[in-house]
């Protein structure tokens, strides 16, 4: 790694690091249920939301809603030429959240418990 990579490699985790804090109020009130923040966790640009319906449960007709106010959050990024579904762009612990304190919605006992929580980066892909 040169010079110009290390300096943009900090860059990159400052701004990530400012954005997370900024947006930390907004992510709790929109993340405000378990199965939100397991939904959450799992988007990694790869997994397809029929694939997320199995994994937490939730219906794809509400995942499809909850992708909306994940967007308007800021807190994902759209599909796009490099990641083909939607991606956290921050992970919850980056965000505050932690999801074992979080309520369940109604009729969810069937809920997988969530994997690492990691969000990606194009680099790392």
């Amino acid at each position: 790694m040169d010079k110009t990579e290390a300096l943009l490699g900090d860059i990159r985790a400052y701004l990530k690091i400012m954005a997370a804090t900024a947006l930390r109020p907004m992510a709790g009130r929109v993340l405000d249920t378990y199965e939100k923040a397991l939904l959450f966790s799992k988007l990694d640009g790869n997994t397809p939301q029929l694939r997320l319906q199995e994994l937490t449960k939730v219906p794809q007709p509400t995942i499809s809603i909850w992708m909306g106010k994940f967007m308007e959050a800021g807190i994902v990024s759209p599909p796009n030429d490099i990641y083909r579904n939607y991606r956290a762009m921050f992970t919850l612990q980056e965000l505050s959240i932690s999801i074992g304190t979080l309520k369940r919605r109604g009729g969810s006992e069937s809920i997988v418990e969530p994997g690492a929580v990691q969000a990606t980066s194009p680099e790392a892909a």
